[in-house]
């Protein structure tokens, strides 16, 4: 039996009923839908600055068996136009006799097609396919028939919640409640309409674990006056807020990040995102949720009929699955242990099918984004599927930043560190060489005019009035530092000839840098050749990346220490490698434990429960609440602090070297490919420092 695409475009319960006669021993529902789309076709090219933008609906559809929402999807595809397939173990959903299997479909153009496949512990097996069999009910004028028509997401108008999402005003006086029930009535339900064929895409298999629903209970519930509650779940969930009434009425809703200082939510959100919406619940009272998925903190609720309760309300929280017990850390600095597991709780709360940049403006995988993310996890978790995927799905999707596209070049060589999967390291050595490195643009050791614009860092605010020209120090960094991680992967990979082609294009890069960008008088590195300027991040990138001459490193590493944090939350990832890397722990461990305007601890005291896009609104007027992005002392405090890095592909060889600088004493367990590191150091009385490693292999 072949499946096939029902639900089409827009909006649609669809459901089947099926019998389950004999003992069960397993069964599993595969689904592929609509690939995901862009709002501009020629999305890829460069000259366009806002083409990332998801058009559509993030969500294609939600599965449900017997009243219980066993999954969600899709995973982006990794090639346009690919159907992503998922599958979901569904055994314990079901019951023997009388079943329903039901999905809510966002199509853009086919909607989805299933099948579920029955194991017997008999040794039989039956299958169960999306077909004209099934029953289907039109669904847009119960999630408002209003983003079908008008959805723009370029302007983000007032009613528009943002790329990939649309407004739900949600009315539950047509909703089909009991749907989800075998006993349910759905004789004026309509014969399912077929609009293609199970094979109408290509399949990709969407190769990471699906997603999870975690049900958030409300922190605090308090009115702000006669009309309106506000509720607060204590943590920023990316999903979707669930909302039941015994009466019946229409409740405004309105989700945000942060509050104003009114002390009602932003619902018309910096990010430019609306989060406004009027559900209409019936007579009896109901209970709604949204189908989309939403970023947001607080909740406000207008004309919520009589009190509402604890168990009225919750957020469902959708994220890849995380396991807590992979990771340990505990310092005799409680400021950086609060650090770390904020930055912790940003990878366990944001992370969906690939890493990206927020859950509300945008949802682009940016690559700079991908780099920070990707440290930050593999120093909290051990997965790395959604690693891998991300890679794969940026090679083919890459974005504007000059930077950005060279960062594939280390995304990889940290995967590989991590996993050893050196298969994925072959299949796109080439690509990577080719596209992301610019090496074929030296000329007289330096790259003078990039083909791309160049960032340095994000936003313009922190740039530190860093002056453009060519010979760009910033951009000529990133090279050198991709020249000499392709060296390295390409001595991987047994390739001897890349491997001292771009060994010798490094060194020729690194001379001219410091012959051409360095000011001797002033021992600092300028801006571009010819440049008077010199700015921090000339010398911060110079000395992460090792560009820096030895006998240039001491004037430059003094700029950059006493200037403090001049840059963004991206920045300080390489602020934070530089100081460690030329041995100022102290320093670097003062900015992570400061509490300054740029700091932290400052975002969690305003209220942050996940990492910012920027330190503060001043900076970025437009900032989001939750951009995994800003997540570099979960990797630092680990790589650095600690200094547990693997040095040969799959850990086959790692190094602990720790700089705790002031900080007494500190122990760390982490899973790895084929066991558990636990790392020990302590302080003793005459300043010396006693440290322990073990690895413990699975058994």
């Amino acid at each position: 039996m072949t499946p096939s695409y029902i639900g089409g475009p827009g909006n649609q319960f669809c459901r089947k009923v099926f019998n389950v006669r004999k003992h069960l021993k397993s069964a599993t529902v595969w689904i592929t839908a609509d690939p995901h789309s862009y709002l501009w076709k020629d999305w890829m090219r460069v000259e366009y600055e806002h083409n990332w933008l998801m058009a559509g609906s993030f969500l294609k559809y939600r599965l449900f068996v017997n009243s219980t929402q066993v999954g969600a999807g899709p995973a982006r595809p990794i090639v346009d136009a690919h159907a992503v397939e998922h599958h979901f173990d569904v055994t314990a959903a079901l019951v023997e006799g009388r079943n329903v299997i039901g999905v809510i479909s966002r199509g853009e153009r086919y909607g989805f097609a299933l099948r579920l496949e029955l194991q017997y512990r008999d040794g039989s097996t039956r299958k169960i396919v999306s077909g004209s069999d099934w029953k289907t009910l039109p669904a847009n004028d119960i999630f408002s028939p209003f983003c079908w028509f008008h959805p723009g997401f370029g302007s983000f108008h007032k009613g528009s919640s943002g790329p990939g999402e649309t407004p739900e005003h949600l009315d539950g006086e047509l909703y089909p409640f009991g749907w989800l029930r075998t006993g349910f009535n759905d004789r004026k339900w309509k014969k399912a309409k077929i609009f293609a064929p199970g094979d109408a895409y290509e399949i990709e298999p969407a190769g990471i674990p699906n997603y999870r629903f975690t049900r958030v209970a409300p922190q605090e519930i308090r009115r702000l006056d006669v009309r309106r509650i506000l509720v607060d779940f204590g943590r920023n969930v990316t999903g979707a807020p669930e909302l039941r009434t015994s009466r019946e009425g229409v409740v405004e809703m309105r989700l945000g990040e942060e509050l104003l200082p009114s002390g009602e939510v932003r619902f018309q959100m910096r990010t430019g995102n609306c989060y406004q919406e009027g559900w209409r619940f019936p007579a009896g009272g109901a209970t709604l949720t949204n189908f989309g998925v939403r970023s947001f903190r607080y909740l406000e609720l207008v004309d919520y009929p009589g009190e509402l309760r604890s168990g009225d309300v919750a957020a469902i929280a959708l994220n890849s699955p995380f396991n807590e017990k992979d990771s340990t850390l505990e310092l005799s600095d409680h400021r950086l242990e609060k650090v770390w597991n904020f930055c912790r709780d940003t990878i366990r709360y944001t992370t969906w099918d690939v890493y990206y940049d927020c859950p509300s403006r945008e949802r682009m995988a940016y690559e700079a984004d991908a780099y920070i993310n990707m440290l930050t996890h593999f120093c909290v978790e051990h997965r790395s599927r959604v690693a891998r995927r991300t890679f794969e799905y940026q090679i083919n999707h890459t974005t504007w930043p000059c930077e950005w596209r060279m960062f594939l070049i280390p995304v990889m060589r940290e995967y590989l560190l991590h996993t050893g999967d050196m298969g994925l390291l072959e299949q796109y050595y080439p690509r990577l060489v080719k596209e992301c490195s610019f090496h074929e643009l030296l000329c007289d050791g330096l790259v003078s005019e990039f083909p791309m614009r160049i960032i340095v860092d994000w936003p313009m605010s922190c740039r530190d009035n860093y002056e453009f020209g060519s010979g760009n120090a910033v951009a000529n960094a990133f090279v050198y530092w991709d020249l000499t991680l392709l060296a390295e992967l390409a001595d991987y990979l047994g390739r001897d000839r890349d491997a001292r082609k771009f060994s010798e294009l490094a060194a020729e890069l690194r001379a001219a840098f410091n012959a051409r960008l360095y000011d001797g008088e002033r021992g600092l590195f300028l801006d571009h050749v010819g440049s008077t300027h010199a700015s921090f991040h000339a010398n911060m990138f110079a000395l992460a990346f090792g560009v820096a001459e030895e006998n240039h490193v001491g004037r430059a590493l003094d700029f950059i220490d006493r200037s403090g944090m001049k840059c963004s939350v991206y920045g300080a990832q390489f602020y934070l490698d530089a100081l460690f890397r030329h041995r100022r722990a102290e320093r670097a461990i003062e900015l992570m434990t400061s509490d300054g305007e740029r700091s932290w601890l400052r975002m969690i005291s305003g209220g942050a429960t996940v990492t910012t896009e920027a330190w503060d609104v001043e900076l970025k007027p437009n900032m989001s609440f939750a951009h995994p992005w800003g997540s570099a002392p979960g990797n630092v405090i680990v790589r650095r602090l600690f200094g547990i890095r693997p040095t040969r592909p799959g850990w086959a060889e790692y190094e602990f070297d720790p700089q705790p600088g002031p900080v007494k004493r500190g122990s760390f367990q982490l899973r790895i490919p084929e066991g558990r590191i636990h790392a020990h150091f302590k302080r003793n009385a005459d300043g010396s420092l006693t440290k322990h490693l073990d690895f413990v292999r699975d058994k």
